[in-house]
Parts: structure tokens; C-alpha cells; sequence
């Protein structure tokens, strides 16, 4: 299997975890690539060709796509070409075959879904099951936003088969559907009914889900905008909804404009989480230094878990628990992790600012130093130099001992 960017690759393999598949539009959405609001107009056929909107340089796109479509097919992934139809506006409508390009090898590429071998269909008898074909239906009609469609083949389903396990899962999905054209009363209960519906959705509807849930989260994070941030209520901000939306621009562009965003841990982790998505690492970055020096059992946490998708991130992590090299004397702390990264990787120094800390925690004030060392150092300015090496050798042992490395390079 050919080498594949580390992003892509954490893309395709959340959505298999989530979804059970793997989708090219879906990536192209998490990934900031096609806007939502582009996506729907598509769908209603407002737009013509869905790569004539993707955001980008079209050849870069085309690749990490290429790139993410082998990766699938060297897991053993089986691909299927998916179909997509324009949104139904009134009942009887004719939902013609939409394209996502003119480029037919690209039309293919963008439609791709690709399901583990034991997924994909096996006998046509089993899909011939008039129940199945309900089900099936139901699920369709959800994704395309049919609501009269659903509901009347959810009746079909209660008549035919009213001890179906679904059909109550079916009837809540459908009443989402309805809430659609309904004004938000109650921010708090419609995140509860969110909530609770996204796993059922996911099951149900597959890789479509996003076509019933992105809707719901956008008209709350509608209903929140300029709703300040609250410790005792954590999702019920604008950044939580579009999070879940997966509008990654819209998250940081929300948390940003929070004041003193950084000392809630819930908002420093949503922008690793829209830094990563987007491919804006400084973003990330200073998010994770915020989080390591105000949060540091949350960014211990965070950068331990197993289900952390940045996988630069968690490597380099590793390598900074892993460098007490023995002496348990001069151990690591959360704090200093960002001054040990900039040590490690110092052009960051060129790209992060020396006032990022905004306040006076040992952590803040060892980054301080190695970045002023580093550019003092860049500048041949060797009494500054001098003097923050002794600054930092009191301080910080630990530090200390990889800025000689760094002079001794």
C-alpha cells in the first residue's frame, strides 16, 4: 500500500467507525472541501456540477481523493458507485440523476462509497423481502427529505409488520424530519432530541444520515448564534452544533469570537478538533497549548485517548512522555509540552507568536523563554542568548537539557 497523509487516512477511518463506510463526498465535507450549503444546492439542482464549487485547487483535491480512494481499496474495502437525485419539492416530483461532474472518471470518484467485502449485498431474495423494501424506502425518503414519502411508507411498515423493531425508531427520524419547518422554542430540548437521534440515524440511514442530521444541527446553531459560552452548559453553544455539522470553519470562527475562549477547556478542544478537520495545524496548535497550560488533566486526557484522530499530534506526544530518558527526577509536565515542541521543531517559533500565553503559569512563562531564546539564537544575539539559557536552566532542568542538545546540533 502506497504512503497516505495521515489526515486522509483519519478521515476515511473515523468514517468507518461511524459509519460503517466510507464516502468521497463525505470527505469532501468534513474536510472543508464542499461547503453544505453548496452540497444542498446541488441536491434542489440550483447547481449543475458539484466539482465546479469544491473549495481549492482542483488537481491538489482530486489527488487526496485518489489518494483516500486507494487507501479504502487496499483495506479490503468493496466500492459501489452511489447515486444521487435531486430533492423532491412536492410529492410525484420527478427526482432525476444528478452528477457531481462532467469529468466521468471523477463523477465515478465523488460518488464512491466503499463497505467492507462482507457488507455488500448477497442475495437479491433477501432484498426482495417486502419488509426489507419498506425499511429501505423509509430510509431513502428520510435522506432526500421527503417527509410524505416517509410517512407514508412508515405506515405501510406499522400495517405490514407492526412488531417491527424500527418502527419506532422510523417514527422518530420522521418526526426530525417534521421539526425541519418548525421555529426552535427550546434550544436545550431540541440538543436533547439531537442527541438522541443522531446513533439511531447513523444506524439506520448509513453515510445518508448526514443529510437528515446536518439540517437539524445547523437550525440550532442558527438558534444559538450570540449565545455566550457557559461552563454549566457546554453544548449548548454555537461551536457544539456546527461541530456536530462537521462546518469546521464555522466552529473556530465561533469559538474565536468567545471571549477568553482559552479557558474553557470544551472550546480548546473543539479547535484542535476544526484546526485538524481543516488542515490549519498553527490553529490546532495554539488551541492544544492553551489546553496544556490552563487544562492540563483534559489535554493529558485528550492526547492519551486512543480515539485521538490526529495522529501527528499523538505521535509527537509520545515522544514527549517518553523523554525523561529514565530520570524520573526531571520528568515532563502537561505545561511544558508546547516549549518542548517549539525546542523540537523550532520554525514553529516563526509561525506562533511569543504573546500566545496570556497569562503567567510556569508553562506560559518557560514558552516565553524558548521562544525568545530560539529567535535571540536565529539573530546571533549572544548575551540574550546566554541569558535565557540561564533563565531556562533554573526553571526547567528538563527543558534545559534539549536546549544544549540544540546548541550542541
Amino acid at each position: 500500500m502506497t504512503r497516505i497523509d495521515l489526515a486522509i487516512q483519519a478521515h476515511v477511518d473515523t468514517q468507518l467507525i461511524e459509519a460503517g463506510a466510507y464516502t468521497t463526498l463525505e470527505l469532501l465535507i468534513s474536510t472543508g472541501r464542499l461547503s453544505y450549503g453548496d452540497y444542498e444546492s446541488w441536491r434542489r439542482g440550483e447547481i449543475e456540477f458539484l466539482d465546479d464549487v469544491l473549495m481549492g485547487v482542483r488537481e491538489k483535491i482530486q489527488a487526496q481523493i485518489e489518494e483516500a480512494a486507494a487507501y479504502a481499496a487496499g483495506i479490503g474495502l468493496v466500492v459501489h458507485t452511489q447515486e444521487f437525485h435531486l430533492w423532491a419539492t412536492q410529492p410525484g416530483d420527478d427526482t432525476k440523476a444528478l452528477r457531481s461532474s462532467a469529468d466521468p472518471a471523477l463523477h465515478r470518484l465523488i460518488a464512491a462509497r466503499f463497505v467492507p467485502a462482507q457488507s455488500a449485498p448477497q442475495m437479491d431474495l433477501f432484498f426482495d423481502n417486502p419488509v426489507v423494501a419498506l425499511t429501505n424506502g423509509i430510509a431513502r425518503a428520510l435522506a432526500a427529505r421527503n417527509l410524505a414519502e416517509a410517512q407514508r411508507q412508515l405506515d405501510r411498515l406499522y400495517a405490514q409488520a407492526p412488531n417491527h423493531a424500527d418502527l419506532a425508531a422510523f417514527d422518530r427520524l420522521t418526526a426530525a424530519l417534521a421539526r425541519l419547518d418548525q421555529p426552535i422554542a427550546d434550544a436545550g430540548q431540541t440538543l436533547t432530541f439531537c442527541l438522541e437521534i443522531t446513533p439511531t440515524a447513523r444506524r439506520l440511514l448509513g453515510s445518508q444520515a448526514r443529510d437528515l442530521l446536518t439540517p437539524l444541527w445547523l437550525r440550532l446553531a442558527d438558534a444559538l448564534n450570540g449565545r455566550a459560552y457557559s461552563d454549566d452548559a457546554p453544548n449548548l453553544h454555537r461551536s457544539f452544533a456546527l461541530s456536530q455539522a462537521q462546518e469546521w470553519a464555522g466552529v473556530a470562527a465561533s469559538i474565536l469570537a468567545e471571549p477568553e475562549w482559552h479557558r474553557h477547556a470544551p472550546l480548546c478542544l473543539r479547535l484542535t478538533h476544526a484546526g485538524f478537520y481543516r488542515q490549519q495545524r498553527i490553529q490546532a496548535l495554539m488551541a492544544w497549548y492553551h489546553l496544556c497550560w490552563r487544562h492540563p488533566d483534559q489535554a493529558t486526557h485528550a492526547l492519551d485517548s486512543r480515539e485521538q484522530r490526529d495522529a501527528g499530534i499523538a505521535a509527537t506526544w509520545t515522544r514527549f512522555q517518553d523523554s525523561d530518558e529514565g530520570d524520573h527526577d526531571i520528568a515532563p509536565s502537561t505545561g511544558d509540552f508546547p516549549a518542548w515542541m517549539l525546542l523540537q521543531e523550532q520554525g514553529l517559533a516563526l509561525q506562533l507568536p511569543l504573546d500566545l500565553p496570556t497569562a503567567s503559569s510556569p508553562g506560559e512563562e518557560r514558552y516565553r523563554e524558548v521562544h525568545r531564546w530560539i529567535h535571540a539564537r536565529r539573530a546571533q544575539h549572544h548575551d540574550e542568548e546566554l541569558t535565557l539559557r540561564k533563565m531556562l536552566k533554573a526553571s526547567s532542568p528538563f527543558l534545559f537539557r534539549f536546549l544544549k542538545r540544540m546548541v550542541s546540533v
